[in-house]
């Protein structure tokens, strides 16, 4: 479960133009955060680099992540064919940076309202996620909201 809420922490980072801010209100400590940062996204790479408040590096390489904390200079890598749903969350996220939401169809009931894709999960994810909004500008990604099962709330948006 922890994991499947890491990975949705930073689905909605996944944008064409790469800088984004993300709020994390988190219900149980009636607490809201904000957090800056970027994602780079390759063929075979993804990298997403967390500027502030923090400053963390996550590289994902086929199915190797590591995480590096700048500030501490520390890594930890992480064998993603241990983790199910952080392999899926990369696939997840390759997904939406192409706009391919048919992929996100064996995981998601996608409909569109306008500029916005509504996605309720069909699957394990539903013990986390309650339903997610992704609001597309000019065909980009302007901004996510991802509503979890225990009241926290990520906002996305485009730099």
């Amino acid at each position: 479960m922890r994991g499947i809420i890491f990975l949705i922490f930073l689905i909605g980072s996944v944008w064409a133009k790469g800088d984004f801010t993300e709020k994390r209100y988190i219900y149980a400590l009636d607490k809201t955060t904000l957090f800056k940062g970027s994602i780079v996204i390759t063929d075979d790479v993804t990298i997403v680099r967390y500027t502030s408040p923090e400053k963390k590096v996550l590289t994902q390489s086929g199915q190797t992540l590591t995480v590096e904390d700048v500030e501490a200079k520390k890594t930890h890598v992480i064998d993603l064919s241990k983790r199910m749903d952080m392999s899926l969350y990369f696939s997840f996220m390759r997904s939406i940076h192409n706009k391919d939401f048919t992929g996100l169809k064996n995981y998601f009931d996608i409909t569109k309202e306008g500029t916005t894709y509504l996605l309720s999960p069909k699957s394990q994810a539903k013990r986390a996620i309650l339903k997610m909004e992704i609001t597309m500008r000019q065909d980009e990604i302007d901004k996510m909201i991802i509503y979890f099962t225990n009241q926290d709330i990520i906002e996305i948006e485009t730099l």
